[in-house]
């Protein structure tokens, strides 16, 4: 498992830093479309099944909303964060239109609905984020940094409390994770977050930077505990097998859909850059 775990993230990380330096902003763009239809389609999977079609619908209805993100000027992005709000209204009303108009067709309609109303909101529009940060001054490199933080903060989680776990941070939820995990992946969030900071983002204040990779280390338990609880109810031990060793789509990212809108927010309102 571990081995495949690191082949996985060697093969995947030279491929992201192209992505994000490279591949330009349409191309980008295009990626986190395809990472929130994987993640999307696993998360209603879990909860109804392989044989709902409906997925199609949710899939284009959360590229609608993450494509917002894209259509909103720069200015527009910085003076009026709502937009991207007001488009999401949009995409919940013509779901719930559409499930009005199937009524009777659609066993279990309240369910259905429900499922695909949270899918649209814990993975398009948390998602969408790290584009509206890529589309911010200096994105690329406060997107890199972004992800440095979070799946070092992951990995330090993940070996610490194997390594060094001995109490139980929410067993209800997660058997697995401990509160020695949660310290070193704080730790391991931190220390990246500085070391990275200093090359990548020269411009923000040392300890802006520690303080924000601080407040994401926190912010990605809650994250991972979030889709630990989503994966209980469901009764699967992962969403899916599309990364080797790490598990589904949603595996890999239930961190960083809660660190990405507090990076955004960070850099509007508390360091306005």
């Amino acid at each position: 498992m571990h081995l495949r775990r690191w082949l996985t993230g060697l093969v995947l990380a030279p491929v992201l830093i192209l992505v994000i330096l490279k591949g330009g902003y349409l191309f980008f763009v295009l990626v986190v479309l395809l990472v929130a239809g994987l993640g999307q389609r696993e998360f209603l999977r879990m909860f109804l099944g392989g044989g709902n079609g409906h997925y199609l619908k949710a899939v284009i209805l959360g590229s609608l909303l993450i494509i917002s993100f894209c259509t909103v000027p720069p200015a527009l992005a910085l003076c009026h964060p709502c937009g991207p709000l007001v488009v999401l209204v949009i995409c919940l009303f013509f779901l719930m239109l559409y499930y009005l108009v199937s009524y009777g067709q659609i066993p279990e309609l309240s369910r259905d609905l429900a499922v695909h109303a949270l899918g649209l909101l814990y993975i398009p529009l948390l998602l969408g984020h790290l584009v509206w940060l890529r589309f911010l001054p200096h994105g690329e490199w406060w997107v890199l940094w972004l992800l440095t933080v979070v799946f070092t903060g992951d990995t330090a989680a993940f070996y610490t409390g194997l390594n060094l776990g001995r109490k139980k941070l929410c067993p209800e939820i997660s058997p697995g994770k401990t509160r020695e995990g949660t310290i070193g992946g704080l730790a391991g969030a931190l220390l990246a977050g500085t070391v990275a900071g200093r090359w990548l983002l020269p411009e923000v204040k040392i300890w802006s930077l520690a303080a924000l990779a601080l407040v994401l280390g926190v912010i990605g338990v809650l994250g991972d505990l979030f889709e630990s609880m989503l994966k209980r109810q469901a009764r699967v031990k992962d969403a899916g097998d599309l990364l080797p060793g790490h598990g589904g789509m949603l595996d890999r990212l239930d961190s960083l859909l809660f660190a990405a809108p507090a990076v955004v927010y960070a850099r509007l309102f508390l360091l306005q850059l």
